[in-house]
C-alpha cells in the first residue's frame, strides 16, 4: 500500500537519547553509510510519504527535518519526547497519523516501507512492528496522532520517563511481524560494529570503473564485441541509480536491456542511458515503499 492510500501522514524521529550503551555518545550524531543515523531516518520517512518530519532532540540532530522539538526536561524519554512534538503536528495538514521512529534503525527505509505496505491491516489506534523473537518495536509504528495525544495527556505529571510499552500497549494496535534483519536498531557498541562491518563489506563489493578493464577486454573478446564501444563508468553509473531508486535486482537486467537497446538500434549509450536513469528517480516517485 502506497502512502497516499494512508492519507498523508508526519512522522516524528526520537533522536533525543543519551547513547549510555554507546559510551555516551549521542546516537544521532553516530555515522553509518556516510550518513548520521537522524539524517538517515528522515529520509526514510520523507521518501515512503512523510509530508512534515519533526526530529525530537537536540538542535543539531534536526538539521534535514521540518522542525526540532526537544522535551522538557531534556532526556525525559521516550514519551515526553512525542507528547512535545505532537504539538507541532496536531491541527496541521496530514495529522491524523504519526510515523513514529527511532533514530537510530539500521535500516529505516525498509522500517518506514513495511509500515506502509501494511498500513491496510491497522487497527483503531494504527500499527507497528515486531521482530522475529516476539519484541514489540514502540517507536516502530503509525499510531493515529489523537491516540498519542490522549496517553500523553492522561499521564499528565507522571510523563517524564514513563515507560513506552505500559503506556502504548492500552492502544489499540495492529502488530506486523518482520524479519530481525528488518528491525535491527543500533543500541550497543557490538551492534554500531556490526552495522559498520555491512558497510565495509558493502563498500569492498564497489569497484573503480578502471579495475574492471581487464574483465572488459576479456568479456569483449569472447563476445566478439568492440571494448571501444563500451563506456565502464556509463554503465556502472545506470546500474547505481536503478539499484538505489527501484531495487537491486533490477541493476543488471536494467544494463542487459540498455545493450539490447543499442543492439537494436535504439540509440547510442549515452542517451539511453540517460533515458534510464531519468525512468529510474520517476519509479522512485511512483512507488514510494522502495528499497532500503
Amino acid at each position: 500500500m502506497s502512502a497516499p492510500k494512508l492519507g498523508g501522514f508526519n512522522a516524528l524521529i526520537l533522536a533525543g537519547g543519551r547513547g549510555t550503551r554507546l559510551g555516551g555518545e549521542g546516537k544521532a550524531e553516530i555515522v553509518l553509510h556516510g550518513q548520521r543515523l537522524v539524517d538517515r531516518v528522515v529520509a526514510a520517512a520523507r521518501k515512503v510519504g512523510a509530508q512534515r518530519v519533526v526530529v525530537l532532540g537536540p538542535q543539531s540532530a534536526g538539521s534535514k527535518a521540518d522542525a526540532v522539538i526537544r522535551e522538557d526536561p531534556p532526556f525525559a524519554g521516550p514519551l515526553a519526547a512525542i507528547s512535545a512534538g505532537l504539538g507541532e503536528l496536531i491541527g496541521s495538514e496530514n495529522s491524523e497519523w504519526s510515523m513514529v521512529l527511532a533514530c537510530d534503525l539500521q535500516r529505516p527505509l525498509a522500517v518506514a516501507t513495511a509500515l506502509i505496505n501494511n498500513f491496510g491491516q491497522r487497527a483503531a489506534d494504527g500499527l507497528l512492528l515486531v521482530d522475529a523473537e516476539g519484541h514489540t518495536q514502540w517507536l516502530a509504528g503509525i499510531y493515529r496522532t489523537s491516540a498519542l495525544a490522549s496517553v500523553c495527556e492522561e499521564l499528565g505529571e507522571n510523563l517524564v520517563n514513563a515507560p513506552v510499552r505500559r503506556a502504548l500497549n492500552q492502544l489499540q494496535l495492529a502488530r506486523v511481524p518482520v524479519l530481525d534483519e528488518i528491525s535491527k536498531d543500533i543500541d550497543t557498541p557490538q551492534a554500531l560494529e556490526s552495522a559498520r562491518q555491512n558497510e565495509r563489506k558493502a563498500m569492498a563489493q564497489h569497484l573503480p570503473p578502471e579495475a574492471l578493464n581487464d574483465w572488459l577486454e576479456a568479456a569483449t573478446k569472447e563476445l566478439g564485441l568492440d571494448p571501444g564501444e563500451v563506456d565502464i563508468a556509463t554503465v556502472l553509473d545506470v546500474a547505481k541509480h536503478v539499484a538505489h531508486e527501484v531495487a537491486r535486482p533490477a541493476a543488471p537486467l536494467s544494463t542487459f536491456l540498455l545493450g539490447l537497446a543499442m543492439g537494436s538500434g535504439k540509440g547510442n549509450l549515452s542517451g539511453l542511458s540517460e533515458q534510464l536513469v531519468s525512468r529510474a528517480h520517476l519509479w522512485a516517485e511512483e512507488h514510494p515503499e522502495g528499497t532500503d
